[in-house]
């Protein structure tokens, strides 16, 4: 079975579906799912939005729990919070964990206030900065999510490797070391240029070393459950990544086979 290994439902406050419509949705393509519900301690702009009472989640939604559906969670890192989230994600019983950057210092990169008086390098190399020392300080994520997430909200044009390449190699080098996949979010792949752009970075990663890739919709709402598998399964061929996923965090290779279904 393929797995979207990036999904959100209503223990995230950004999400509009429930977990059975997620299932469902995910059942009529064929594919299991990883819900993975935003835990961001501390948050800039609200510091309780994006937690959530983890017992009761397990609570509520453990009888769901089969082959195609696995509890997981995306824990937005920032520097000074690693203790606490490397004790959320040994605390209770996920399947995966995920790892990933939406703030940096301090500041939210969803808000345009963040781009404002820099440049594209300014901000492409704060980012990488912040990601290394948050890949360095955390140890219970499995997989780096959305390195291009702030290319979502940017004013600029698609990131670069000549933008910061000793960032990026010491990224994905410290991503490596740490046998950290990467993720190849599908949100905006329907982007050529955003999907040239990636393929170079996913190059390098494993160029350097990288192996593995872990794939996620990023979903919020049910029509973008397994949302741009097709491409993305091609750039990690392309790139020469092996799709995984994660079940009682161990990773696991991705049945290409069920490919065509999508």
């Amino acid at each position: 079975m393929i797995f979207d290994t990036h999904v959100h439902c209503e223990y995230s406050c950004d999400s509009e579906m429930r977990l059975p419509e997620a299932l469902a949705a995910a059942a009529k393509k064929g594919m299991g799912i990883v819900v993975t519900e935003h835990w961001d301690y501390d948050y800039p702009t609200n510091p309780t939005a994006f937690t959530f009472d983890l017992d009761e989640y397990f609570r509520k939604y453990a009888f769901l729990c089969g082959e195609n559906f696995m509890f997981g969670i995306e824990i937005g890192m920032q520097k000074h919070i690693a203790a606490d989230d490397d004790m959320v994600a040994a605390g209770w019983p996920f399947d995966f964990v995920l790892g990933s950057i939406h703030c940096v210092n301090g500041r939210d990169l969803y808000e345009q206030s963040c781009y404002r008086r820099q440049e594209r390098k300014d901000v492409v190399r704060e980012f990488l900065e912040e990601a290394i020392a948050c890949t360095g300080n955390h140890d219970g994520f499995d997989s780096f999510a959305h390195v291009d997430y702030m290319c979502r909200y940017w004013p600029f044009d698609e990131p670069e490797l000549p933008d910061a390449p000793e960032l990026f190699d010491d990224f994905f080098r410290l991503l490596i070391k740490k046998e950290k996949p990467m993720e190849i979010n599908t949100r905006r792949l329907e982007d050529a240029a955003a999907v040239r752009s990636l393929l170079k970075i996913y190059g390098r990663y494993r160029e350097l070393g990288g192996r593995f890739c872990t794939i996620g919709s990023d979903a919020h709402l049910t029509d973008h459950i397994g949302r741009g598998f097709k491409t993305a399964l091609a750039m990690a061929e392309e790139a020469g990544l092996k799709p995984v996923y994660f079940k009682k965090r161990k990773m696991l290779p991705l049945d290409l086979w069920a490919w065509h279904i999508l």
